[in-house]
Order: C-alpha cells, then sequence, then structure tokens
C-alpha cells in the first residue's frame, strides 16, 4: 500500500514544468530591466566621454522641406538612443506579458496575477469556463425540443386551435419557463406586447429605446443591470418580431437571470420556427379549404 501511494504521488515532468513558469515568467521579467539598466549605463558613460556624439549630427534639411509640428516633436524622439531603450524595453516587457496571457497553463499554480489595476483570478477561471460550457450545452437541449417531432406535434396542435401567432407564442415560452427553471436553476418572467401596446406601457426609457435597436437589426437586445446585487433593477431581453398577424414585442425579465447571447440566440429561434410552423399551418388550412369548395361546386355542378 505505501508504495502504492509513492507513486500516486510521484510528481510528472508536465507538473514540474507548470510549477516552474512562473518563476521563469520573474527571471525573464529581471533580465528585461537588467537590460534596460546596462543600456542605459552604457549610454551614461559615452554622453559623459563624447557629449558631442552623444547630441548627434544635425539632421540636414532637404531642399523645399519645411519642419512641420509633428515632425519637430516626433523626430528627436525616435532619433533618441535614451528613447529607443525605453521603447525597446517597452516592447520586449509588453510580448513578454503576452506570451503568458495567451499560454494560461503558466499561472496554472496561481491564484492572483496582477499587472497594473487588472487583476485576474486564475484559480477560478476553470470553473467560470465550466459553468458557461455548461450552461450553454443546457441552453442546447432546449434548442434541440424546438425542431424535434415532439415540439412540431405540440405546436401544430396549439396553432389549429388558436388559429393565431401569440397562442403558440405563449405556449412555447411558457415551455421555456418551466425548462430553464427546472433544468438550469433560473427564472424569468416575459411579456407579450402589440407594437402599439409597448409604446403606451410604462416602462424604463432605457428599455423602449431598445426597440429602435432591434427593429434596426431584426436581432434580439439585452440589458443587463450594472449592479448583479439590486433588488429593485431587471435584466431584459427584447425581441421585435413582424409577421402577418401585426407587430409583436417580446420582453423577458429577471432580477436574479442574467441574459446573454446564447438566450438572444435562442429567443429568435423559437420565434422563427413557430412563425414557420404557423406559415405551414395557414398554407395547408387554406389549400383544404379551396379543394373543399372546389369538391362542393363540382358536386354541385
Amino acid at each position: 500500500m505505501a508504495i502504492e501511494e509513492q507513486k500516486d504521488k510521484r510528481i510528472s515532468v508536465f507538473d514540474r514544468i507548470i510549477g516552474f513558469m512562473p518563476k521563469f515568467y520573474v527571471i525573464g521579467t529581471i533580465l528585461i530591466f537588467v537590460y534596460t539598466l546596462v543600456a542605459m549605463a552604457h549610454l551614461g558613460i559615452q554622453t559623459l566621454k563624447k557629449p558631442e556624439e552623444a547630441v548627434g549630427p544635425a539632421t540636414p534639411i532637404s531642399q523645399g522641406f519645411e519642419h512641420t509640428l509633428i515632425t519637430l516633436i516626433i523626430e528627436p524622439i525616435v532619433t533618441s538612443e535614451f528613447y529607443q531603450i525605453i521603447f525597446n524595453t517597452l516592447f520586449l516587457y509588453l510580448v513578454w506579458i503576452l506570451l503568458f496571457l495567451l499560454a494560461p497553463i503558466a499561472f496554472y499554480r496561481l491564484k492572483h496575477f496582477k499587472f497594473f489595476n487588472i487583476e485576474i483570478e486564475i484559480e477560478k477561471q476553470d470553473a467560470a469556463v465550466y459553468e458557461v460550457f455548461s450552461m450553454s450545452s443546457s441552453k442546447m437541449k432546449f434548442a434541440a425540443y424546438l425542431t424535434s417531432e415532439e415540439y412540431q406535434l405540440e405546436i401544430s396542435e396549439e396553432i389549429a386551435n388558436s388559429k393565431d401567432f401569440k397562442t403558440p407564442l405563449i405556449y412555447t415560452l411558457d415551455c421555456a419557463v418551466d425548462f430553464y427553471s427546472n433544468q438550469l436553476g433560473l427564472s424569468f418572467t416575459y411579456d407579450i406586447y402589440t407594437l402599439n401596446q409597448f409604446k403606451k406601457a410604462k416602462l424604463p426609457k432605457s428599455i423602449k429605446a431598445m426597440l429602435d435597436k432591434s427593429i434596426q437589426t431584426g436581432d434580439p437586445c439585452i440589458t443587463n443591470k450594472s449592479n448583479s446585487d439590486s433588488e429593485y433593477h431587471k435584466n431584459f431581453l427584447l425581441h421585435y418580431f413582424e409577421n402577418i398577424d401585426g407587430k409583436f414585442v417580446t420582453v423577458l425579465n429577471s432580477y436574479q437571470t442574467e441574459f446573454d447571447t446564447f438566450d438572444k440566440s435562442l429567443l429568435k429561434i423559437l420565434q422563427n420556427v413557430i412563425y414557420d410552423y404557423y406559415l405551414q399551418y395557414n398554407y395547408i388550412y387554406d389549400a383544404s379549404e379551396k379543394m373543399e369548395k372546389n369538391e362542393a361546386i363540382s358536386h354541385n355542378n
């Protein structure tokens, strides 16, 4: 048993590399600043020995050339060895930082990474990525349900009984509310307005302003409250939809659930799928009515 436990605790080469990477980052950073100090010291020694060479020869002015304000400011900076050292240092340090940000494995062992006012919680990244992936995968299940034969039968029955667009929309949104609550632990409510009803409704101006954007783009719009702990503000998801029955505005709202891009896509898919079934039903219904009328006419003749 003791031998097996020692094998389990044996550190792999990969783990050793991960553990060494933060130290490697610190060593590289020190070397960059050491280069800067050495280069500046060397420049300072040259300036003391030969001040006339450090100043540099005057740049000849070509015939017909006039110095502008830009050349007067930029040219001394570009030609100065001191500024070249500064720029080289900044460039090397920026590349060094980007290298480690693009390879998060380097900071896998770190809990915090702070650069000026930017602080990254490395320890929580994996959990956050997993949570987003899990949530999106679960929402995909509802999108798949909208294309299933089961839903097609259910929505066709709703359309046949109501013969309008709003009733199957309410039925599907009710299904979405139940799915979000039972499968995702998220809650939201919704309202369906005609365009005139929406304009008369007592809603925040920021919500009404979203209507113009939704009309222009044809896509749903989101506004999430900035303070997620506020109990007096809501998150909103709005979509404008126009069809043969009229102009509709669907508004989803929630005090706790923050809507995302996937919710936008899901709401648009939901309304498009319902409308496709609605058009198919109307086409079949109209065609069957014409056939019945033609049969009645031929029978009378």
